[in-house]
């Protein structure tokens, strides 16, 4: 018997209009019950990945790409290794900064807080830029601001700090005022050792979304944090921007190549380096989510197998005259197989579609959620083909899977004994 004339068979079977209607109806059940769990899979795959790139997008966005720093926490003579970085095929930028921890005292209070110096026209100006509040300009940063002294008329002019929108609010900080910035090194003076003390005002905050960087991370003019800080003309590190962000690991190496050349002490990490312990949680995470929700398919698979029995049991006397001109044990198990693959290809299709329009609505019209605890005002979706096509493999080989025992079954009925009872 021809694999045509067992798919033939097998199609008559699933589409049964008389006496077997119940059995097209379970089978409808079947195939929506695959549909709704590849479908469901296939949304939560798409939010988890755009979760992962949301929080990957904010932190590199706060960060950089690569970073290079040297033991010690200083870089001497940093604008030569900044021009050898530059010259790597794929950086776009390389940018000095500089890191220290410092504590902010305002009349409300006092709270630790990290300062960020960071150059004018670079990388990093240029992405704190995009992060800064409505109808406020990075560019004061660097610009002295004029500040009026109590009870005088007369004018000081202060360094400027721009801190994060969730600092200021916590803490009442409004643009232009000022501050009072100690660091945790201390010098010499006449009443002792006392710690480095500067007056700096409010020169704008910036919002990147992420509660925990605008709640302890303030950016100031390069030159003035090296003055602050005691650094010279030396700085913390160099930020490395890249055309391609996959190719970060990549040029990592090829960094770390050529600062052996330039000196001892050099180690450069990538992003994924830098905050791997998150990285590995989301993906872990989404594996674990996969894993789980794929349970669903599962459980739809034991509708498939419903379905089948209960087509060879009805179909029992047919399966006997099948065997009896000639049917292999091959040939019935074929037909059974192919009504459950018929049945998992119908619903993983059906759920793949309706995934991807499941997606695109929600991608259009947002779902709410809390800004304070998600960083992000909506759900965040982001469809990756990788994704439907690992879900639509696995849906289907599971259904495929499920049609086995029934398959068998059937094979194994002896015509003798089943025409002898019929």
């Amino acid at each position: 018997m021809s694999l045509r004339f067992s798919r033939k068979i097998a199609l008559r079977y699933l589409w049964s209009r008389r006496a077997e209607a119940f059995i097209t109806i379970i089978t409808i059940i079947s195939i929506l019950g695959v549909a709704i769990g590849v479908m469901v899979l296939n949304i939560v795959m798409a939010v988890m990945t755009g979760f992962e790139y949301e929080l990957r997008d904010k932190i590199v966005g706060t960060n950089s790409h690569i970073v290079v720093r040297r033991l010690g926490g200083k870089i001497e003579g940093w604008e030569k290794v900044s021009e050898a970085l530059a010259k790597i095929d794929g950086v776009s930028s390389v940018s000095p900064y500089t890191y220290h921890q410092g504590l902010l005292r305002t009349d409300s209070g006092a709270s630790g807080i990290l300062i960020r110096g960071i150059a004018e026209h670079t990388a990093g100006a240029d992405q704190l830029a995009h992060y800064m509040e409505k109808g406020q300009d990075v560019a004061q940063l660097f610009r002295p601001q004029k500040v009026k002294l109590e009870d005088s008329d007369q004018v000081a002019e202060l360094p400027g700090l721009i801190i994060g929108k969730e600092l200021a609010r916590s803490s009442a900080i409004l643009v232009g005022t000022p501050v009072s910035l100690l660091s945790p090194q201390v010098g010499s003076t006449p009443f002792g050792l006392m710690p480095r003390f500067r007056r700096f005002v409010v020169a704008g905050s910036y919002s990147s979304g992420l509660v925990e960087y605008e709640n302890g991370l303030a950016y100031a003019k390069l030159e003035d944090a090296q003055k602050f800080f005691g650094m010279g003309s030396a700085v913390s590190g160099l930020e490395i921007r890249v055309k391609d962000i996959e190719q970060s690991a990549k040029l990592t190496r090829t960094a770390m190549e050529l600062l052996t050349g330039i000196g001892p002490g050099f180690y450069a990490e990538d992003w994924t380096e830098q905050n791997k312990p998150l990285w590995d949680a989301i993906r872990l995470e989404k594996k674990v989510y996969f894993l789980v929700l794929l349970l669903i398919i599962v459980m739809a698979s034991f509708s498939i197998i419903t379905t089948l029995i209960m087509i060879v049991l009805e179909k029992r006397k047919d399966i006997a005259v099948l065997k009896t001109m000639g049917a292999s044990t091959a040939d019935v198990s074929n037909i059974f197989r192919l009504q459950g693959a018929v049945i998992g290809g119908i619903g993983t299709t059906a759920g793949l579609l309706g995934g991807y329009l499941g997606c695109l609505m929600l991608k259009r019209y947002g779902f709410p959620i809390d800004e304070r605890i998600f960083q992000m005002s909506t759900l965040p979706i982001r469809i990756e083909p990788v994704n439907f096509i690992a879900v639509g493999i696995a849906a289907f080989a599971i259904c495929c899977v499920a049609t086995i025992y029934p398959a068998l079954r059937a094979s194994r009925l002896q015509p003798s004994d089943v025409l002898r009872h019929e």
